[in-house]
C-alpha cells in the first residue's frame, strides 16, 4: 500500500520558539519544594470538548500540588504533537493514533518527533464510526465497494485521524476517493455539524470519523435523520490497525436509539503527552495527580467515566516518560 503524505504546516510563531531551543521550556516548571509547578497544557478548540479535558487534567494537577499554575491553551489534535515534540509547550493532548504518526513521522507527519512521550490515557476509547442514512440499501462497506455505488461521502479535515481511517479502510478495499468519485458518488471534507446538516437534507449518505461512543453530535443528528452504523470485517480491523497504530474496539447495541446490535470497529484513546527532557519527578506528579482524580474528572466530562486504574497507562506504542512509568510501576500496574 502507497503511503500518502501531506505537508503539515506549523505556525511561524511556535517555529520561532522552537529555534530557541528544545528544552527551553523546562526553566519555566519546578517541583521543588520551594517553588509552586508552574507549566502549560494544550488541548483543543476553544470552548470545544478538548479544551474541557485539558481543563480537567489542569485542575487535578492543581488539587493535588499547592500554588500550582497550570496554564491551559488551545490547540488541535493533529497540530498537538509537534509542538510538544519540538519543545515549544510541555504537555498536550492527541489521539495515541496521531501521536505515534508523529513519533515516527507517518502520515500526516513529514518529519518524526523522537523526544514525544506519552504521560496517561485521558479518553479511553475514541471509535471510528461509520455512518449512514438508514435509507440506504447496502449494510457494509464490501457492498459499496463490490457494486460501485456512488456514495456521497463525508470526511473529516485532511490528515485528520478520522480521515486517514477512513481512506486507509477503502484502501483495503483497492478504493480511493478517485475511485468513489469515478463511480459518481462525492468526496467532501467537513466538520461533524456540517456533515450532520447535509445528511439531514439528503445531500450527503455516508460519513465516517473517529469519536467517542455516544456522540453527542451523533445523538443529535439521530434526531433529525434516520441513520444506521455499519460494522468493520475482521480483516480491515487488523489491517487497518496494523497499518495505524489503533486497536479494535466494538460499540455495545444500544449506545445510539438506532442502533439494535453491536458494532465491530477500531479505537484509539485520547492521551496527555510530553517531551522527554521535562523532568522525571514533574512528569511523576502530574501522573499521580491524575491517578488520584478520578472522581473529580468523573465530574468534568462523562467521557472520564471510562478512565481507570488499569486503562491509564494503555498509551498505545507511544513509549511512555520515565516518570509516569516510575509511577505506574510503583502502583504495581506495569510488571
Amino acid at each position: 500500500m502507497k503511503k500518502r503524505y501531506l505537508i503539515f504546516f506549523i505556525p511561524i510563531g511556535l517555529l520561532l520558539l522552537a529555534a530557541c531551543g528544545s528544552g527551553d521550556f523546562i526553566s519555566d516548571a519546578s517541583t521543588d519544594s520551594q517553588d509552586a509547578l508552574t507549566t502549560t497544557i494544550i488541548g483543543g478548540r476553544t470552548g470545544g470538548a478538548w479544551s474541557v479535558f485539558a481543563e480537567g487534567v489542569a485542575e487535578s494537577i492543581r488539587r493535588e500540588n499547592d500554588g500550582a499554575a497550570i496554564t491551559v491553551e488551545p490547540g488541535g489534535i493533529v497540530e498537538n504533537p509537534p509542538t510538544v515534540g519540538t519543545g515549544v509547550v510541555p504537555y498536550g493532548l492527541s489521539y495515541a493514533m496521531t501521536t505515534y504518526a508523529a513519533y515516527t513521522g507517518q502520515e500526516p507527519y513529514t518529519e518524526s518527533y523522537e523526544d514525544l512521550r506519552a504521560v496517561s490515557v485521558i479518553i479511553p476509547s475514541n471509535y471510528y464510526q461509520f455512518l449512514v442514512r438508514a435509507s440506504e440499501p447496502y449494510d457494509s462497506i464490501a457492498e459499496i465497494v463490490e457494486h460501485q455505488v456512488p456514495i456521497r461521502l463525508a470526511v473529516d479535515q485532511k490528515g485528520s485521524a478520522g480521515e486517514i481511517i477512513t481512506r486507509n479502510i477503502f484502501q483495503e478495499y483497492g478504493v480511493t476517493y478517485e475511485d468513489i468519485i469515478s463511480w459518481g458518488g462525492s468526496v467532501d471534507y467537513l466538520s461533524g455539524s456540517k456533515t450532520f446538516e447535509m445528511m439531514a437534507d439528503n445531500r450527503l449518505d455516508v460519513t465516517g470519523d473517529a469519536v467517542s461512543a455516544p456522540s453527542g453530535d451523533i445523538i443529535e443528528a439521530a434526531t433529525a435523520t434516520d441513520m444506521k452504523m455499519l460494522s468493520l470485517d475482521q480483516q480491515t480491523i487488523q489491517s487497518v490497525g496494523e497499518e495505524l497504530g489503533v486497536e479494535s474496539g466494538m460499540i455495545k447495541a444500544g449506545t445510539y436509539s438506532f442502533m439494535e446490535k453491536d458494532i465491530d470497529t477500531i479505537s484509539t484513546p485520547a492521551i496527555l503527552i510530553t517531551h522527554k527532557d521535562v523532568p522525571e519527578d514533574e512528569v511523576y506528579e502530574i501522573t499521580r495527580s491524575i491517578f488520584d482524580n478520578f472522581d473529580y474528572l468523573r465530574n468534568v466530562h462523562q467521557e472520564f467515566e471510562n478512565l481507570t486504574e488499569e486503562n491509564m497507562m494503555d498509551v498505545g506504542n507511544v513509549p511512555l516518560h520515565p516518570g509516569a512509568e516510575k509511577f505506574f510501576r510503583e502502583k504495581g500496574l506495569m510488571k
